[in-house]
């Protein structure tokens, strides 16, 4: 399984290397798990990052798991509409 654990703050400055880690990951043909406990601050493009990932990994049939994300980004992502593509149930898990 690829795992890919959050910074704290995921801003512009960082969503570059996200992206990376994210489409490092999805070469693997493993399920992908997104540990989120640490994440405090998020913007939108980190959002996007995430939400291309999940949409890339359906598409290729790789179930996608949150570890323990953080009420900062389950919230962020319910503020843009994007909770249920990311996968976040109603606790935030999937």
């Amino acid at each position: 399984m690829a795992v890919i654990e959050c910074r704290s703050e995921l801003d512009i400055a960082t969503v570059g290397a996200l992206r990376q880690q994210l489409l490092d990951a999805l070469q693997i043909p493993e399920p992908l798990e997104i540990d989120g406990r640490a994440v405090r601050k998020i913007h939108t493009a980190a959002l996007q990052a995430f939400l291309s990932a999940v949409i890339e990994a359906r598409s290729r049939n790789l179930p996608v798991r949150w570890r323990d994300p953080s009420l900062a980004l389950v919230e962020s992502a319910r503020l843009l509409g994007l909770a249920g593509d990311l996968g976040f149930g109603a606790t935030g898990n999937s």
